[in-house]
């Protein structure tokens, strides 16, 4: 802890000697001025805790001069020494703020009795009065923590300033990553138009330093040429200023910005905590609130991409910090299409209900079993569907999970259209085609502004498409690439060389039954 600073006013330098020896020694820094003008031009440079000054003064009395002190450093204490003490000189050194006076001549334990009891009251006001408007800025945290927005937050803190600090102008800015600049979110007597206006990037001007370096800084009038950021106030009539950093967990969010033009107003340390105490609601409450905005963007993202992969797929790409809502690129995979054969036929012949809940139940039945080989469903088209394998999370054998999927499906298919036979002959036309193509695609988001769909584009998805289309009731075909990876893990047959609608080249094919297959 700093010494404190004694600042002793005698134009016959008695008491400055008294006070360098005895104060010197207990650890004080004893500064001596000759004459009232002396000790007020002093005090405009340096800081001091306490003045003890003669009553008897050339110029102007002690009680006078302690009263000019007193309005460039508002917190001083002061001890009046005097020859000859009246009670009209009592009262009036009281009603100046003096808190003692000690009649000459002294005695050097007297002497320092007083200035230890003086100080000692001083800091016991102070901390009563620092407590006094301290403790009820807690009382604000039931605000903060009632808010449900950002603006909320900025809007209250700045109300709680204005509150405890009768300040004309206030600003919050934030710091935006986009542009990298901070901007003013919030303000108190600061035009709109000039609100608008403001970018400062990190290192910039009073707040840009404030921010890079997480330090707050006070530029007082009296004292602001002895800071290098005093080049930056572009205002003559601000009289003290502070810019204030709001610092979270992780990061310094933005700096906080008050000022003064009353001239007898000087910000101190005093104001610093303050400020930090608000602040430090403020900032608790906006990590809150974009806690609780970044826990419900993924509720919702998690919640519409579980449309597409299994919830456990959705759980790794969350967690992996990428922005799944812009995942995409080009990627060598497997696709899987597959088409209900007969469909339009039996569709003239069924009730909506019926249709809707046939269709209902095999779209359940190909999401979960794609799911469960970790399948990316793109789409379901009337009665057909597609899912990719390998995107956007990559397997070791997209291969292999989009065969299993196909021959697990057309099982599944077959005891849906059982159960459904006994309701209904119609059912007995009905089939399942399946195509499973391997290669690279694109995929991820595509579409326009108002509305994305992740999908993937390519010519294999073309080829599954037609080859869905080609395959027989209960039959799944694959491209030559799809067989090369099986390694005879189904009982495959070979298929001759097809030209594909759609596709440039021919297409060799291979075939699968699958209720001749066994899921490994």
């Amino acid at each position: 802890m700093a010494p404190q600073k004694i600042l002793i006013v005698d134009d016959e330098a008695l008491i400055a000697d008294m006070g360098r020896i005895v104060l010197g020694d207990l650890g004080y820094e004893v500064f001596c001025a000759y004459s009232g003008e002396q000790a007020i031009e002093m005090a405009l440079r340096t800081q001091y805790d306490l003045v003890v000054v003669d009553a008897m003064l050339p110029g102007m009395t002690g009680a006078e001069t302690f009263d000019m002190i007193r309005q460039t450093c508002p917190g001083i204490i002061g001890i009046l020494v005097s020859g000859y003490i009246d009670k009209d000189m009592v009262v009036d050194a009281m009603n100046r703020g003096v808190s003692g006076v000690l009649e000459k001549p002294l005695d050097a334990s007297g002497f320092v009795g007083a200035i230890r009891q003086a100080l000692r009251v001083a800091a016991l006001q102070e901390e009563r009065t620092r407590l006094k408007t301290i403790l009820p800025l807690y009382k604000l945290s039931e605000k903060f923590i009632a808010a449900t927005s950002l603006q909320e937050v900025y809007e209250l803190l700045l109300e709680a300033i204005g509150i405890q600090i009768d300040v004309p102008t206030m600003s919050l800015m934030m710091f935006v990553e986009e542009d990298n600049c901070l901007h003013v979110v919030a303000s108190r007597g600061m035009a709109e138009s000039v609100a608008v206006d403001v970018a400062i990037k990190s290192g910039e001007k009073i707040a840009g330093w404030v921010y890079e370096h997480g330090e707050p800084v006070i530029l007082n009038k009296q004292t602001q040429a002895q800071s290098p950021l005093a080049e930056h106030l572009q205002r003559d009539e601000i009289t003290a200023s502070i810019s204030f950093p709001l610092t979270g967990r992780e990061k310094v969010l933005g700096v906080l910005n008050i000022s003064q033009t009353v001239r007898e107003v000087v910000y101190s340390q005093s104001d610093i905590e303050m400020l930090s105490v608000i602040c430090g609601q403020a900032v608790m409450a906006l990590e809150n609130v974009i806690y609780m905005e970044e826990r419900e963007q993924n509720v919702r993202t998690k919640a519409l991409f579980e449309q597409y992969v299994a919830p456990e797929v959705a759980e790794i790409l969350l967690s992996s910090g990428k922005d799944i809502m812009n995942i995409g690129g080009v990627r060598e995979i497997s696709v899987l299409f597959a088409d209900i054969r007969n469909f339009t036929l039996a569709v003239q012949h069924l009730s909506h209900e019926d249709i809707h809940l046939f269709l209902t139940q095999f779209f359940d039945l190909f999401s979960e079993v794609a799911f469960s080989w970790k399948g990316t469903l793109d789409k379901f088209m009337g009665d057909a569907a597609l899912v990719a394998f390998g995107a956007p999370i990559e397997l070791e054998k997209p291969s292999e999970a989009a065969v299993c999927t196909a021959v697990e499906l057309s099982q599944g298919f077959e005891e849906i259209r059982c159960r459904w036979l006994q309701k209904s002959s119609i059912f007995k036309q009905l089939g399942l085609g399946i195509g499973i193509s391997r290669g690279e695609v694109f995929h991820g988001n595509v579409g326009s502004s108002r509305r994305l769909d992740y999908t993937v584009i390519g010519t294999d998805v073309n080829i599954a498409q037609r080859l869905a289309a080609s395959a027989e009731s209960g039959q799944i075909l694959i491209t030559e690439s799809v067989y090369k990876d099986m390694k005879g893990s189904f009982p495959v047959k070979e298929g001759d060389t097809r030209e594909l609608r759609g596709v440039e080249h021919a297409v060799k094919f291979y075939s699968i039954q699958a209720n001749q297959a066994s899921l490994p």
